[in-house]
């Protein structure tokens, strides 16, 4: 269960960047920024929650699902930069999110806690790359090829997924004595509530400023 709930940690991550990429080629505001990543931050606790209730025996099968899950993000970023189509991009990546986080979910049980942390991390992430996607605008490469390069790179870290999932997942993990640790403790939750408290505080008084 601490396995899936690694890959689910990763992968909201991953995603999140991805999706604040893809917004980035929008003009969006501070506010409706900040809207936005707290619309998707109660979807995915949602989702989260939701999935646990769902009996599913998938375990096995997830080397399989790490593998569709790669080819079909490449697969639509190769084919919507090829014919500049972001919207398109933008749907099929969210559908690609919403069912990566209903399988791996419903396999690793988190409690509500964790459910609440992993959502919020998703809110950072989500946040934080939209804010820096203003100064890619100004890189020398075309926007579009910057979320290409980032989805190719997204797509084969989780082609990794695949390929040593079974291994991962027989490990015996007694010999180590201090695994990867994934499960955030309290101190954390009080530093991430922090950061978000700071971050729309901040954008708050510059939007004001701005007016």
């Amino acid at each position: 269960m601490d396995l899936m709930g690694g890959y689910l940690l990763v992968l909201l991550v991953l995603f999140a960047a991805n999706i604040a990429l893809l917004f980035g080629n929008n003009k969006i505001n501070n506010l409706k920024l900040i809207a936005i990543s707290a619309i998707f931050t109660i979807i995915t606790f949602i989702l989260i929650n939701a999935s646990n209730n769902i009996n599913l025996e998938l375990l096995d099968y997830f080397g399989y699902i790490f593998l569709i899950i790669s080819i079909l993000t490449f697969a639509m970023m190769v084919y919507c930069t090829k014919n500049n189509n972001i919207k398109v991009l933008n749907y099929s990546i969210l559908v690609i999110f919403i069912i990566s986080v209903i399988l791996l979910s419903s396999q690793a049980n988190l409690n509500v806690f964790n459910s609440l942390s992993y959502s919020l991390l998703f809110f950072i992430i989500l946040f934080v790359v939209f804010q820096l996607t203003r100064l890619l605008h100004h890189a020398k490469r075309k926007y579009p090829v910057l979320i290409g390069e980032y989805m190719t790179l997204e797509s084969i870290l989780i082609f990794l997924f695949a390929l040593t999932y079974n291994s991962t997942l027989n490990l015996n993990y007694t010999m180590f004595s201090s695994f990867l640790i994934l499960t955030p403790t309290y101190q954390l939750i009080y530093v991430i509530i922090g950061v978000i408290v700071v971050l729309v505080v901040g954008v708050l008084i510059n939007d004001t400023r701005g007016k």
